[in-house]
């Protein structure tokens, strides 16, 4: 009983092994990571975002409290695709001001949106930022915002 047992589980581990999502289609990545700071200190809950210049590649990451982040250009697979990128880098701060009205109709009442970051860092036509990752990566990206 205990060897039929043990062939069935080795049979199921066997057949589950190939099971796993087909990543083969997907390019490589690399470990690309680095920090945002604004005005010298660290920016917590940003969202930045690499938007390729050539290709339909992009990579994003949200800043911890330090201000790091760590680049994902596919959920299956970590890092990003080596190449030339436009960045664009956003903070938004969400307030409620109101109460809501909850009940049937599911409100939240009013909300005070404003942006964490000048405004300019949030879209790539006017952040002025990009970065190049190389085919062996990058784990000293530096971004250095200032406020005015």
């Amino acid at each position: 009983m205990k060897l039929l047992y043990s062939l069935a589980i080795m049979g199921c581990a066997f057949c589950l092994a190939g099971c796993g999502p087909d990543l083969s289609h997907l390019p490589a990545t690399v470990t690309a990571e680095g920090t945002v700071t604004l005005d010298g200190a660290p920016v917590e809950g940003a969202t930045v975002s690499f938007i390729a210049e050539q290709g339909n590649y992009h990579a994003t990451a949200t800043t911890d409290a330090s201000g790091h982040f760590s680049l994902d250009a596919f959920k299956e697979k970590p890092g990003a695709v080596p190449g030339s990128y436009r960045v664009e880098i956003n903070k938004t701060l969400v307030e409620a001001i109101g109460s809501g009205g909850g009940g049937d109709e599911g409100g939240i009442g009013e909300t005070n949106v404003q942006f964490g970051l000048p405004k300019k860092y949030a879209a790539m036509a006017t952040s002025g930022l990009s970065h190049t990752i190389p085919e062996q990566g990058d784990s000293a990206i530096t971004f250095e915002l200032k406020s005015k």
